[in-house]
C-alpha cells in the first residue's frame, strides 16, 4: 500500500511523499514539473520558531557539516 503524498499538483498530478519536499514546494508556491497550482494533502506539524535572533549564530557548516570542496584533505 502506497502512503498518502503531502503534495500534488492539480494540473500534471504529480505527488510528493517527504517532508523535506512539502516544506521546499511551500517556498516555491508552484509545481516545479509545469508551473502548476499545488494541493497540500497533509497538514505537517510545523515547529514555530520564536526567537530567529539564536538562529542568527548557528552557521549551516556547524548543522550540515563542511561541503566536501570546504573540506581539509
Amino acid at each position: 500500500m502506497r502512503p498518502v503524498p503531502r503534495v500534488q499538483c492539480d494540473d500534471c498530478c504529480f505527488a510528493w511523499y517527504g517532508a523535506s519536499a512539502a516544506d521546499g514546494l511551500r517556498v516555491v508556491g508552484a509545481c516545479p514539473k509545469c508551473g502548476g497550482h499545488l494541493e497540500f494533502l497533509v497538514a505537517d506539524e510545523l515547529d514555530e520558531v520564536d526567537d530567529y535572533d539564536n538562529l542568527a549564530s548557528v552557521s549551516p557548516a556547524s548543522v550540515l557539516g563542511l561541503p566536501t570542496s570546504w573540506a581539509i584533505k
